[in-house]
């Protein structure tokens, strides 16, 4: 029996896994616009070919939460992140995962039929999502994303 080959194999994964690891720890961390002067927080943060975006609310322009209870907010948090995503030259196709915190898990159903629009079917993200007992501007819902990056 030849043990090499597996021996081999292992110790090539193994090298393999340590130069990616390298390579993204070597890799700059970019802080490409910071949208939010007043807060301690930036938009969203590249490093290592991934968007991370900061988590958004269904605000409009004046800063105030939409009308139109769950389902408002979740359109206009969805059309938020849209935006952010546009503004990074990147689209709802590259979002890789998402986690959404509703205010109430009892209208997870609601939110799920807004998200879903967002998304082309059979190609939804990764996603959790969880109830919390307060989000900013006590808003009904927040939702923050990962997007790959096509070339940094």
């Amino acid at each position: 029996m030849n043990r090499s080959k597996p021996t081999l194999l292992a110790s090539f994964l193994v090298l393999a896994l340590l130069s990616t690891a390298t390579v993204l720890a070597d890799a700059p961390v970019k802080f490409p616009n910071k949208q939010y002067p007043d807060y301690p927080f930036s938009e969203a943060v590249a490093h290592g070919g991934v968007l991370y975006l900061s988590g958004e609310i269904g605000t409009g322009p004046d800063g105030q939460l939409v009308s139109g209870g769950i389902e408002g907010e979740a359109r206009q948090t969805m059309n938020n992140i849209q935006s952010k995503l546009e503004r990074h030259g990147l689209t709802m196709d590259d979002v890789i995962k998402c986690t959404v915190f509703l205010a109430d898990i009892a209208e997870w159903g609601d939110f799920n039929q807004v998200y879903a629009d967002y998304f082309e079917k059979g190609r939804f993200p990764a996603r959790s999502a969880l109830a919390a007992s307060g989000l900013a501007l006590n808003a009904r819902v927040e939702v923050e994303c990962l997007a790959a990056m096509r070339d940094n």
